[in-house]
């Protein structure tokens, strides 16, 4: 896959958004301060089994980055949010193509214990990935363009329907996206309605021969105390770019992912998740946001391939465009 990567600093489009959210807020966010979390005690509801319930559909819809963009605060206040998450929607603006992403309202920031996050990364501080070097060449792109047109291996995982936002680490973006949480004492399975692979976590620590290694890696959880973690491991090198606004995050062979979940409410499910990847990363980093329970209590069906063309379409245009500046030279 990587044998035509070409190595190249971060995207216009991405520079661009960093320079624009940051010129935008730089002005309005001096005195700006986090919110205290709630010191209400929750009761959690339990399953038959006397586990914390975590079942249902849960989704999440925010503009929040993966990487803070340099010089903000981790946290902003409501109406600073709200620019900031307008700010990065401008960015695209005349280029988007999908209805999903303005269907359910203004944009908006990822929201945890009522905090307005500017990034999702929480650990290091600065809300960057510390990629080594070789994850900086391997990042050097805009995730949603790809690195090429030369095979649809070169296109994003999302764009080739073979990466779901449901695995681990899960991930949110500006549309719409849904995960149904069913669960047993031995099993916890989490279907995600966009690309969706049924995920399994196993609570009765079933094992993977080492051998077989997939994308989303396989997940063995437990309980601590009311607090769901999951670890995962054996994930394969195909294809190590995970989806993100802005440069993708990368996932090896060798990461270790842990993935906290707690029901802090009736609405809203927090998510924690540790990424120990010593291949692309200087040292283990952290992220977290929350899902906010759906009433519907449904998803959909997301039939990604099922008479999808668009690959097809856009190597073809590709090629027509080399024979066009060909022609162009020839003449």
């Amino acid at each position: 896959m990587f044998s035509q990567f070409v190595i190249r600093d971060r995207t216009e489009d991405t520079i661009m958004i960093i320079r624009f959210v940051t010129l935008v807020l730089c002005a309005c966010f001096v005195g700006s301060g986090g919110f205290a979390q709630s010191g209400d005690t929750y009761e959690m509801p339990r399953t038959e089994h006397g586990q914390p319930d975590l079942q249902g559909v849960w989704g999440t819809r925010f503009s929040t980055m993966l990487e803070r963009p340099e010089g903000m605060p981790a946290v902003l206040p409501p109406q600073q949010a709200a620019g900031f998450a307008q700010a990065i929607a401008q960015v695209g603006e005349g280029t988007n193509t999908d209805p999903d992403i303005e269907r359910f309202g203004a944009p908006v920031l990822a929201v945890v214990n009522g905090e307005h996050r500017t990034s999702v990364v929480v650990y290091p501080e600065n809300g960057q990935l510390p990629y080594n070097e070789l994850g900086v060449q391997r990042s050097s792109h805009g995730y949603f363009e790809g690195i090429g047109y030369d095979g649809p291996e070169q296109r994003p995982g999302t764009e080739r329907c073979i990466e779901a936002w449901g695995s681990p680490p899960m991930r949110a973006f500006m549309y719409q996206l849904y995960h149904g949480i069913v669960q047993t004492p031995d099993m916890i399975a989490i279907v995600s309605e966009e690309v969706s692979p049924l995920r399994v976590i196993y609570m009765n620590g079933e094992s993977r021969p080492d051998a077989l290694r997939s994308m989303e890696g396989h997940s063995i959880g437990h309980w601590e105390g009311d607090v769901l973690v999951v670890e995962t491991t054996h994930y394969s090198d195909v294809n190590p770019e995970r989806a993100t606004i802005g440069r993708p995050m990368l996932i090896s062979s060798a990461a270790r992912v842990t993935e906290r979940f707690t029901r802090l409410s009736d609405t809203e499910l927090n998510y924690q998740f540790r990424v120990d990847d010593p291949t692309y990363y200087t040292e283990p980093w952290e992220g977290e946001f929350s899902f906010t329970r759906d009433d519907s209590g449904h998803i959909y069906e997301y039939a990604c391939h099922e008479g999808n063309y668009s690959m097809t379409g856009a190597l073809r245009g590709a090629r027509y465009e080399e024979a066009q500046v060909n022609q162009e030279v020839d003449d």
